[in-house]
């Protein structure tokens, strides 16, 4: 394979991978409240989630391609017919735009509980720099991508290591937390999860698939991205589950086990999950502006100023209840979505 191909297959699975994780999963939210929590089943349902990753995000990434269409927007009206089309827009946009107060309550959060500083600090930093990237637009969201995942890759990693070497007593794979099993609980969890961060994904990941000259570097790419995502879940899930009673009372919950990291890693968990926040943050406020202004550049700008203004308001509610509370509808709202544009064509 040559050195190009290899880069565009990279750009792809790095977007993708950048785009679908945030505050919630660097910080160890997402990972506790859809898999952990499940005990021994949470495995099976990493597993479940890495498969519909790979489906879910290649059938996204190929709408667009196959239709010679470059926007959510677009592709909705030629799916599901203008009037339908409107009603499905304003849902996504209302989802992003609720993740998108997610993500700054996460940088708030997460400043907050490691420096003990206003909440409102880290919100606002993340506020700058998203606006920053955002003005070279999806040139930005994927060169922004291609360096914050290695990163979180490489946190990832020394956290299940340290804990590896730490605690090795406790260590377990597939038994920690006891909790009832229920396949179907098992599968609708992974199927939330899976269907609410692709869903949320699409304004991202339709103009993605017009990237690569080929459409096999998309199933390359889509691949590449799901086995990462499955790895990192896994890995995260005995991280926390290991921890169970110490990480499920902190809103941070990666942040409380950095604690205990030497002083050098601390704060190289605090540039990972601050990353990760910045990656969402970027994909959703962009994918929001995009559908609001078209092809309307001016009004682009216009719009990704307007949309981290309200976020900044909306945060202050916290990041803890955001993802307690309102991320399984938004779950439920954004796999709907999702299954309406795969079901559409084939009811046709």
């Amino acid at each position: 394979m040559r050195t190009s191909d290899a880069k565009v297959i990279w750009q792809v699975a790095a977007t993708y991978v950048g785009t679908v994780v945030g505050a919630g999963f660097a910080s160890g939210q997402e990972v506790l409240q859809f898999f952990t929590r499940y005990g021994e089943g949470a495995v099976w349902a990493i597993a479940l989630s890495t498969a519909l990753f790979y489906v879910f995000g290649l059938y996204t990434m190929r709408l667009g391609r196959r239709r010679s269409l470059s926007t959510f927007g677009d592709v909705s009206i030629a799916i599901l017919g203008r009037p339908l089309s409107i009603v499905v827009r304003a849902a996504l946009l209302l989802l992003l735009f609720g993740v998108t107060v997610a993500m700054l309550a996460g940088s708030g959060a997460l400043v907050q509980e490691q420096f003990s500083v206003p909440f409102s600090i880290g919100a606002l930093i993340a506020v700058m720099a998203t606006a920053l990237t955002l003005f070279s637009g999806l040139r930005g969201v994927i060169s922004a991508n291609t360096w914050i995942v290695p990163l979180l890759i490489g946190f990832v990693v020394f956290a299940f290591a340290f804990s590896l070497t730490n605690y090795p007593a406790h260590m377990q794979f597939f038994i920690i937390v006891p909790a009832p099993l229920s396949p179907w609980k098992l599968a609708l969890s992974a199927l939330f999860y899976t269907g609410f961060n692709v869903g949320l994904s699409l304004t991202v990941l339709i103009p993605l698939g017009q990237v690569p000259h080929s459409e096999r570097f998309l199933w390359q790419g889509a691949l590449l991205g799901a086995i990462i995502l499955g790895l990192l879940l896994f890995l995260m899930h005995v991280v926390m589950a290991n921890q169970f009673d110490l990480l499920s009372v902190a809103q941070v919950p990666m942040g409380q086990l950095a604690k205990s990291f030497p002083t050098v890693m601390r704060y190289g968990f605090i540039l990972a999950v601050f990353a990760e926040i910045f990656s969402t943050l970027i994909a959703n406020v962009y994918g929001i502006a995009t559908e609001l202004s078209g092809s309307r550049r001016q009004q682009y700008f216009m719009y990704v100023v307007l949309v981290l203004t309200l976020t900044f308001l909306f945060c202050q509610i916290g990041f803890t209840q955001i993802v307690t509370i309102f991320y399984p509808i938004f779950g439920i709202v954004g796999l709907a979505i999702l299954v309406l544009l795969m079901i559409k064509p084939l009811w046709r």
